[in-house]
Formats: C-alpha cells, structure tokens, sequence
C-alpha cells in the first residue's frame, strides 16, 4: 500500500477535523490512537470501526508495532498508510505511536439504557477539566459503573485529551449527554435514588445502604452541583476527611464514592 503523502488528501482532513468538537459531532465519529488501545479495538466486534489509519515507519519503530501491523493487514477493515510527517500533522498527541482508529460515535438512547441498566450510574454535573473526566472514566472501569449521564456544560468526553487520559477505558461505558434537568428527574421511575455530595451534608458516604440503587452526581470543579439538581436531589452526602483540608478534586471525590459502592456490592457477593 502506498503511503498517503498530501495535507490536501480528503482522509487526512477528516481525520485532523476530528480534533474539533464541531466536526466531531457533524460527522459522529472520534479516534482513539496507541498501540495497545487500537489493538484492543481490533478485538472488540461491537465497536463500530471506520477505519485504521497508520505511519508504517513510526510503527516500526514502537514497541508492539510490527505485530499490529501484521494484525491488521490479517483483518478485514479498511486501513489507510500515512507518511510519518502527515501522520504526526492529522493527530493531537506530540509524540505519536503511529497508529489510530476512526470510531463512529455511538448513540444511546436515556429510557432504553436505563431501563436496561441494574448498576449505579454516575452524573457529570457540568465537570470541565478534561484530566478529571479521564480520572472518573477509568474509575467507573474499575469500579464496575457503566453508564455516565452527562449536563449541559460538561466536556466533550471524545476530545482526543479526554480520551487519551481515559487509555480506551471510554469504550466500556455509556455516556449520554443531556440538555435538561428534568430527565434527572426520570430516573426515579426506575428505581434510581439522586444523591449529590455536598460539604455541609450530615450523611457520610458509608452509611448508603448499597442494596439501592443510586445516580451519584458530581459537580462543577469551582461550583460543585448545580441549584436545579440539588432541588431535585433525594440525598446528600459527604465524604469525611480530616479538617486539614475543605475540599476534594472532583476526580478523587467520583474514585473514593465508587470504590465505596464497589467494596459493598462485591462484599454481598
């Protein structure tokens, strides 16, 4: 295959236009890029891949490479060639790894994923740093959440940042972005208790009784939990920590209030 040379090339602009939220949700499509993750993808037949693209030069040179490319030149997907400078102009990353796979975005519906969901569910109250989103991201990996409901306001969890921080861990969740309060709201048709953290709350974490089932909200960096969702809220918690310090990073707080419902439910078992 003839490695593709041109900025002007049709692919090349799709694939640098992915940097760009706008473009990413004209065309619902993302890229995840690195070896391991790509790999990870290629054995995964749910996920929706566009196509592989990939510097055969820098490939060879990373460690894992040429046994990639041998795996995707066995497979039957469509697979694009970049001259290493071209590659390393479509991405984001400083120093790529060579390789990367266009995804189509999926789509899920509130009601249906709901419904059909019997685990905690984590809501992301207009939390914008992308680090943080990568940090709950993988802590809903490790602590077996998988949906992540989404306000007005919060980051795009498909920047390629947000996603490189996450290392593919975005794969194994349900995120859902919603534009009202009110589907909050929805929740307690299906059993769901809203619960905000909160500073001044009288109720620790522990004393949750896990055999619930609970959306755990977690706020703006700077705001915390917007008025609108804290009206609608059946419970407030708080985390207790010494007096050394007032507040936690929205990152840290999600990790510590998941592994408390993971250490109960896996208890039970």
């Amino acid at each position: 295959m003839e490695a593709i040379f041109g900025k002007s090339n049709e692919n090349v602009k799709f694939i640098r236009s992915l940097n760009e939220k706008k473009f990413r949700i004209k065309n619902k499509a993302f890229y995840l890029e690195g070896v391991k993750v790509v790999s990870e993808i290629l054995d995964n037949k749910a996920i929706d891949v566009m196509f592989i693209a990939y510097s055969k030069s820098i490939l060879l040179q990373t460690n894992g490479g040429k046994e990639l490319l041998d795996k995707i030149d066995s497979l039957n997907v469509k697979k694009l060639d970049f001259e290493e400078k071209i590659f390393e102009y479509m991405t984001d990353t400083v120093n790529p790894q060579g390789v990367l796979a266009v995804i189509k975005m999926p789509e899920y519906d509130f009601d249906e994923t709901i419904k059909n969901n019997n685990k905690n569910i984590v809501i992301l109250d207009q939390v914008q740093d992308l680090g943080n989103l990568g940090t709950i991201i993988r802590s809903c990996n490790a602590f077996d959440v998988e949906v992540i409901i989404c306000t007005l306001g919060t980051a795009d969890i498909y920047s390629p940042k947000a996603l490189r921080s996450t290392m593919g861990g975005v794969l194994n969740c349900k995120v859902i972005y919603i534009d009202d309060y009110n589907e909050i709201k929805e929740l307690t048709k299906y059993d769901y208790q809203i619960v905000t953290t909160n500073l001044d709350a009288k109720t620790p974490l522990s004393s949750l009784d896990f055999n619930k089932k609970y959306a755990f909200v977690m706020g703006n960096e700077a705001n915390g939990v917007s008025e609108d969702i804290s009206k609608i809220a059946d419970m407030k918690i708080k985390i207790p920590m010494s007096d050394k310090i007032d507040s936690l990073n929205v990152g840290v707080a999600t990790s510590i209030v998941l592994y408390e419902q993971y250490k109960n439910k896996t208890s039970r078992n």
